[in-house]
């Protein structure tokens, strides 16, 4: 049976701020005017405005980019895969790491005990929380990691092995609360998040449509999901239920979501098709990012 074309569908109320980026990931806002957005493929960084004038480089990176956060001294930390999930165009070497842009300047922070990073946050401790996939795969994959990087220290702390393909992550309204998506089991798992560590509080939820990938929360505590190959994204209150789904057309790939502007209404989604970054008004706003220490 062939299968239909790609085609993207954009819902109702949604702009297209972005198009023909490459495969886009990890969008973060880094001002209320503004957000960022990575390129995998192309070993970029972007600057995308809100008003839909058009992005612009803010750097070259090399290799595939995957994850932004926006540190507390406006600085961008970018999780790097090394080119380990598909080749890049860049001609910039660039192994499996953790870089930070900051003042102009690109830095390796970390490099040579990471497999493939993934995405990133900034924690309630100040800390870097990021997923480490062994292997971009769905099938048989090796185990990856739960990591958090202390930028003041250096240290670099290992707070859960045995994920299948740890992906997306995000820290809930309390902050002691951290969903991480597990893109080849299909689900997104909760941990507790204390001075001892992480663990797993029992909370899980399965797609039904799709592998789930980039994540955010909104100030309602609602969990919006990047469904990747559903086409989707997919929100989920703090009960695991299904609250709402948006649909984005046929094959387009959805890869992440995170809140934008002054007030947080716009939610911001990066679809690899296309290389496209969408806004769409917000159901409720986003929860406010960087994570500050409490």
């Amino acid at each position: 049976m062939q299968e239909a074309p790609a085609s993207l569908e954009l819902p109702d109320g949604a702009i297209v701020l972005a198009s023909g980026v490459g495969f886009t990931e990890g969008p973060v806002k880094i001002d209320d005017t503004s957000i960022a957005v990575t390129s995998i493929n192309r070993g970029h960084v972007y600057q995308v405005p809100l008003d839909g004038s058009g992005p612009t480089l803010l750097c070259e990176t090399g290799g595939g980019p995957n994850g932004l956060a926006l540190g507390p001294s406006g600085e961008l930390w970018i999780t790097q895969n090394g080119g380990t999930a598909m080749p890049s165009r860049s001609k910039l070497p660039a192994a499996p790491s953790l870089q930070r842009w900051a003042n102009g300047t690109l830095s390796v922070e970390l490099s040579g005990t990471v497999s493939a990073p993934s995405d990133c946050v900034i924690g309630p401790d100040g800390r870097l929380w990021f997923t480490d996939t062994a292997e971009h795969a769905i099938g048989e994959v090796k185990p990856g990691r739960l990591h958090a990087y202390d930028p003041k220290t250096g240290d670099l702390e290992t707070q859960f092995d045995g994920l299948m393909f740890p992906n997306g992550l995000a820290f809930d309204s309390t902050r002691g609360k951290l969903y991480v998506a597990e893109t080849a089991t299909d689900s997104v798992r909760r941990y507790d998040v204390t001075e001892k560590g992480c663990t797993p509080d029992g909370w899980a939820v399965t797609l039904e449509r799709g592998r789930p990938d980039g994540m955010a929360v909104d100030s309602a505590g609602w969990l919006w999901i990047a469904g990747s190959s559903g086409d989707n994204v997919v929100a989920v209150d703090d009960q695991g239920e299904i609250c709402h789904e948006i649909l984005f057309g046929n094959r387009v790939l959805v890869t992440s979501v995170c809140f934008a502007g002054a007030a947080l209404d716009q939610m911001i989604v990066t679809i690899a098709k296309g290389g496209t970054v969408v806004s769409i008004p917000a159901i409720h706003t986003g929860l406010p990012l960087p994570v500050t220490a409490l």
